[in-house]
């Protein structure tokens, strides 16, 4: 009888590991650079910040062409007074100076409108796998993009399908890194 209590104990709890075990952890894993790059509002947004770079280059541009005018006239002058000849320096020097903070204006500015941009559309994508992560049960989801992972098992469930799919994107699945890196 005791022989048969502990053979059912044992079966017991056999049972409960091959549960557990079936019940494993899953793991996710997704390219979220990929999926961000496709969405579409993304990328009206890089449009918007091309236009606004552009427009900084021009300006820019501008600039530098009166610089270089500049420069010019005072390598040619040979007639004017040292004086003169000074002042034309120092009014070169405050140019490019002004031009030097102008660009670092710029790439501020080009930063403060890329974040307020991006920021809104980032949040969404990560809204949507923690979504999907909840729905397919997963305790983690890695972002390969980052470029952590080395391996990336079978049973990781692959979170850009079902991305692409809740925002109803189409794309090529052979633009991803192959599944395990090979």
């Amino acid at each position: 009888m005791k022989l048969l209590k502990t053979f059912a104990i044992a079966i017991l709890l056999t049972g409960f590991t091959a549960t557990s075990m079936a019940q494993s952890p899953k793991f996710g894993h997704v390219n979220a650079t990929f999926v961000l790059s496709k969405m579409p509002e993304y990328q009206d947004a890089m449009k918007q910040l091309s236009k606004l770079d552009s427009t900084y280059n021009l300006e820019l541009e501008k600039l530098s062409v009166e610089i270089n005018k500049k420069v010019d006239e005072y390598q040619r002058d040979t007639i004017s007074p040292q004086l003169l000849k000074d002042v034309k320096a120092q009014e070169i020097q405050e140019l490019q100076v002004r031009a030097q903070q102008f660009q670092q204006r710029i790439e501020q500015d080009i930063n403060q409108q890329q974040q307020a941009l991006i920021r809104p559309i980032s949040q969404k994508v990560i809204k949507a796998i923690n979504e999907l992560a909840e729905e397919q049960g997963l305790l983690y989801v890695f972002d390969v993009s980052a470029g952590n992972p080395v391996y990336v098992s079978d049973e990781s469930v692959d979170m850009v399908p079902l991305l692409m799919e809740k925002f109803n994107i189409s794309y090529d699945p052979s633009e991803l890194m192959p599944r395990n890196f090979r």
